[in-house]
């Protein structure tokens, strides 16, 4: 996979919850059961995030 940049895995159960720091490159991956992510953040605007997974494309 050429999108990937590190691997630090944190395994999260239903109902628990994990907060990253402002600027924090991340990405989800759901077992084999699938999940449900819900992500908040701060103000953001789409022009600033940043995607390190060539595959992604914007939205016009």
């Amino acid at each position: 996979e050429t999108g990937y940049t590190v691997f630090h895995q944190i395994v999260l159960n239903p109902g628990e919850q994990y907060t990253l720091q402002p600027d924090t490159l991340h990405w989800f991956q759901a077992g084999p059961d699938g999940a449900v992510v819900s992500e908040f953040s701060t103000t953001s605007h789409d022009e600033g995030d940043i995607f390190t997974d060539p595959r992604i494309r914007r939205l016009p």
